[in-house]
């Protein structure tokens, strides 16, 4: 019995799609990353009728090392 050639593999488009985000975020400062996570959270709010509002979800902070 002969199978299907994948037309599509989701588990790589993923890997791909987790690994562009990672370098893109890395590329940010911590202010730039913030207000990108933001947004991000904000538009998903606005596409989704059953998101929870972008006031009461949760706030994304990321704290400098300490020296």
């Amino acid at each position: 019995m002969e199978t299907k050639n994948k037309a599509f593999d989701a588990v790589a488009e993923s890997r791909k799609w987790r690994e562009a985000t990672s370098r893109k975020l890395d590329a940010m400062t911590v202010a730039e990353r913030l207000a990108y996570l933001s947004n991000v959270r904000e538009r998903y709010a606005a596409e989704r009728k059953d998101a929870v509002d972008p006031a009461e979800s949760c706030v994304v902070r990321e704290e400098p090392p300490e020296k």
